[in-house]
């Protein structure tokens, strides 16, 4: 694809406006950041027009108007080429560098080789100044190195030639004999060398901005399928597609519109072409009609899974039907963010786990589109490689990370970080990238897309608190009605984020995600209770075909026993009825097994000592 549509004179980017000057003073070039894409360039060759280029394309352009004769390009494992069709003077001078170095074009080099043919380009230019200038490109110059942490004897070689020619060239007419280092990163060269001397210019390549994705969108889209002929809504379309495409390079548009044409994917669905080329999934299962019947009839079905947060459901329901009609980030233009936000607060076991795995049944029809992660397993600084992969030099860099690798792999999930507020908080700036833009970049230098994820927060702030001496008091009981605790929990997750730890900005990004969770209430205590000893009976019966029952008696004592203290919340009364019930149960059942179609009644539950004895009928 390669639009050429008419336009008023446009002038050369920033970066290119730079690279252009620095021709006139610095004999070597660093080119770093967006430096594989495709750049949307006024076409030289047709006044008023514009064309997407390649680098080595831009860089013609710009060095050609300064009176540049030729362009080599030299390419790990190609070898040397020249670019683009030269003038006769240019193509003498090119060859002059080429008999120089000895090399041949087309021809794979090794570093000694490589070495040469800089050492010509720069010395030539002081033997023969009456040629043209030229510049040779080193379009992957990283890669000319084979060691991450430590340069050969012929690389550091290389590197000290190539530093010492940069302080003797000499200019030839409007600049240099330039050679052009391109870097995926500035890094990529040791530091004394790309630091060092002052004769080298470092140019940064941005990225597209929000102008350029749109100027290039209102090109591509009209090769979408089924566009409309309304130009306000072709406008439109474009309008999302340069949105939708936060952070992704020009080259990507284009590969956006290849898919959305293969697929069959119409203009009106642009979103979903960048979507699928984002996690190269091209159904969408918030989108499905099977997800939009759940969530009608999910409020019950959750809330027959988490006892006792009628509130609390409802609000996440809220917060996923927003995301299941596409409705996420509208209110601020954002389409990159992920599908939905949920920052579950409130009292130890009531149900913020429970919950966080139910809405990954519920959205993906499957318990396992879920991923967990217990923060207080990453309290540690160096923990950061386990989530996101260990960087380049160090052990493990290849491997990836347990949250990037996990959605990579899967990326309609659930994702759950419990106990958010025991993190180191260098993590939490790598929530504030997820939140902000659905993105991630992991240990390989690799995008991980967060924007078909729902991200799940845990906590347990607010409930019991530092007193002014540091000493933990209760900051709401269950005595108190939700309003109140809701309040008081908000209260203090905002005095959290925004002044223990100095995060304002995550608090501003979760706060209306805060979801807070009740205490247990007597009712909701009681279900938790008869489920777990339903549970156990069905164990009996399932592993030794006999039927467990309990006198009133006995039955009341266990549930009053289990729920005294609603404040150890549903995993202190399960807890409890394993320590009352299912260990002298099993301490029965080795004893004395029953046999098939036995009834075995529990009359009472007698304690001794730390024990408890059942007394069967």
């Amino acid at each position: 694809m390669n639009p050429e549509p008419a336009v008023d004179a446009e002038p050369l980017p920033a970066w290119l406006r730079e690279i252009d000057l620095a021709l006139c003073a610095h004999p070597q070039i660093l080119l770093t950041g967006n430096v594989r894409d495709l750049y949307r360039l006024p076409d030289p060759a047709h006044a008023g027009r514009v064309r997407f280029m390649v680098l080595t394309d831009a860089l013609w352009n710009v060095t050609q108007a300064r009176g540049y004769g030729a362009l080599l390009v030299y390419s790990t494992g190609v070898g040397v080429e020249i670019a683009h069709h030269v003038p006769e003077g240019g193509m003498a001078a090119a060859q002059a560098v080429l008999r120089e170095a000895d090399v041949e074009v087309g021809r794979p080099l090794h570093m000694s080789q490589v070495r040469d043919l800089v050492t010509a380009v720069t010395d030539l230019a002081r033997r023969r100044a009456a040629n043209p200038p030229v510049a040779l490109v080193l379009s992957d110059a990283a890669r000319l190195f084979t060691g991450d942490l430590q340069l050969s004897p012929e690389e550091r070689l290389f590197l000290a030639t190539a530093d010492r020619l940069a302080y003797r060239a000499t200019p030839v007419g409007n600049g240099y004999n330039t050679v052009f280092w391109v870097l995926d990163r500035e890094h990529d060269l040791p530091a004394w060398f790309a630091s060092g001397n002052h004769t080298l210019r470092i140019t940064g390549i941005p990225e597209p901005d929000l102008t350029a994705r749109l100027e290039t969108a209102q090109e591509m889209v009209q090769v979408l399928p089924d566009m409309p002929e309304d130009p306000a809504d072709r406008h439109a379309i474009a309008r999302r597609f340069a949105e939708a495409s936060h952070g992704m390079r020009l080259r990507s548009m284009r590969d956006v519109v290849r898919l959305a044409g293969a697929a069959g994917i119409p203009g009106s669905r642009v979103d979903d072409a960048v979507r699928a080329f984002r996690v190269g999934v091209p159904d969408n299962p918030w989108q499905s009609a099977g997800l939009r019947d759940r969530l009608r009839t999910a409020e019950k079905e959750l809330g027959d899974r988490v006892l006792g947060q009628p509130d609390a459901v409802r609000r996440v329901l809220d917060i996923l039907a927003r995301s299941a009609t596409g409705l996420s980030g509208a209110h601020t233009g954002g389409r990159s963010k992920p599908r939905g936000v949920l920052f579950f607060a409130g009292p130890t076991g009531v149900g913020k786990t429970e919950l966080a795995k139910a809405l990954a049944e519920l959205l993906f029809g499957d318990e396992n589109a879920y991923l967990r992660f217990d923060m207080s397993e990453f309290s540690a600084e160096h923990s950061e490689a386990r989530l996101i992969g260990a960087p380049p030099g160090f052990i493990g860099h290849d491997a990836g990370g347990e949250l990037t690798n996990g959605i990579r792999q899967q990326p309609f999930r659930v994702v759950l970080f419990d106990e958010i507020e025991k993190a180191h908080q260098r993590l939490l700036d790598k929530f504030l990238q997820i939140l902000d833009d659905g993105r991630l970049t992991d240990g390989r230098g690799g995008t991980v897309y967060f924007t078909e994820a729902l991200i799940v927060f845990t906590t347990n702030l607010g409930i019991v608190v530092p007193d002014e001496d540091g000493k933990p008091v209760e900051n709401v009981t269950d005595e108190q009605e939700l309003p109140e605790i809701e309040e008081k929990v908000r209260q203090y997750i905002e005095v959290f984020f925004r002044h223990l730890i100095g995060r304002p900005e995550l608090f501003n990004r979760v706060e209306q995600s805060i979801v807070v969770f009740d205490f247990l209430r007597p009712e909701a205590a009681a279900q938790i209770a008869d489920r777990a000893i339903g549970r156990v009976a069905e164990a009996v019966l399932r592993n030794f075909d006999a039927t467990l029952e309990f006198s009133d008696t006995a039955r009341e004592e266990l549930l009053q026993d289990a729920t005294y203290n609603p404040r150890n919340g549903g995993r202190g009364i399960v807890a409890t009825i394993e320590s009352i019930l299912l260990n002298p149960l099993a301490r029965e059942l080795f004893a004395r097994p029953p046999v098939p179609g036995q009834v075995l009644r529990v009359e009472a539950i007698e304690r001794q000592g730390q024990n408890y004895e059942l007394v069967m009928g």
